[in-house]
């Protein structure tokens, strides 16, 4: 099944933390995807010098890489493993562009870039990422995921 952004879209609608950050599909070929995420005063650490609390820009990392690999295989997935380098203090709305580095049967590799609203590289990040059995759709059906 090939993606479009807009599928895609779909997708991170379903994932209800994801929905409440306001994630949203900008881009999607068959090897990378572009998610911007809107600054929300809740995603502020340092409210008075509006800078993001650092575990937001970890779950923008974790969730667009996981979304290019389900964009590719159409399956549910589970993170393994999540490294974030964190590079300048990340300010106002953030853009995540991840790049497949290997897609397996087992094990899945992204790497992440995350820039912050002045354009400039605010953290980089690697998810380690395992498919389920599960296809896209398939749990709402009622099937058991492990």
């Amino acid at each position: 099944m090939a993606y479009t952004a807009e599928h895609l879209q779909s997708v991170v609608e379903r994932c209800e933390f994801d929905r409440w950050l306001g994630l949203k599909v900008e881009h999607l070929d068959e090897d990378t995807a572009t998610i911007r995420m809107p600054l929300r005063r809740e995603f502020l650490g340092t409210p008075k010098i509006d800078r993001l609390h650092g575990g937001t820009v970890a779950a923008m990392i974790d969730g667009v890489g996981c979304y290019v690999v389900i964009s590719r295989l159409n399956k549910r997935v589970s993170t393994v493993n999540l490294v974030v380098d964190y590079l300048r203090p990340a300010h106002g709305e953030m853009v995540a562009r991840a790049r497949i580095v290997k897609l397996g049967r087992r094990i899945c590799v992204v790497a992440v870039e995350v820039t912050g609203a002045d354009g400039k590289l605010a953290a980089t990040g690697r998810v380690t990422i395992a498919p389920s059995d599960i296809t896209v759709g398939e749990e709402e059906s009622g099937a058991r995921i492990r």
